[in-house]
């Protein structure tokens, strides 16, 4: 006879382990030098590199029912993380002022601008079109539309 799943206490000790390693790793990652790079000096100025710094991380584990012996037969675990770093920032420090330079991502605006593109000719095909059976506008009465 089969009984109800339990897992069993060394994989669960293990499974514990495991996410306290995983968890040390991600608060060293997650350090302010990871973030800001070291200063660089060039004549009269100090540049500050800054960065964006994202981890995610997932797991899991199970087993098989436990038989009529108290045998576990089965079980398996898994993990995956990842972490990446982009720079978003430059602190430039001069005797005279301090100022953040942004760094643009120029991908990412461009993406977001054929998105946004693609989404207003999809509503626009739908607008003249209409909806099956029914007549959409015509280019005359969506002229006066747009005009008004």
């Amino acid at each position: 006879m089969i009984e109800e799943q339990k897992v069993s206490q060394p994989r669960r000790d293990f499974a514990e382990q495991t996410v306290e390693k995983v968890m040390s790793r991600l608060v060293d990652t997650a350090k302010v030098d990871a973030v800001f790079g070291h200063p660089v000096e060039r004549g009269n100025a100090t540049v500050i590199p800054c960065s964006e710094v994202s981890v995610g991380f997932g797991f899991g584990f199970g087993g098989g029912p436990v038989d009529e012996k108290g045998n576990q037969p089965g079980g398996g675990a898994g993990a995956g993380g990842s972490a990446r770093g982009r720079p978003i920032a430059a602190i430039v420090v001069t005797q005279d002022d301090v100022r953040v330079e942004p760094i643009m991502d120029l991908t990412k605006v461009a993406l977001a601008g054929m998105t946004t593109g693609t989404f207003m000719l999809l509503w626009l095909l739908r607008l003249v079109r209409g909806t099956k059976g029914e007549k959409g506008p015509s280019f005359s009465k969506l002229k006066r539309a747009i005009e008004s």
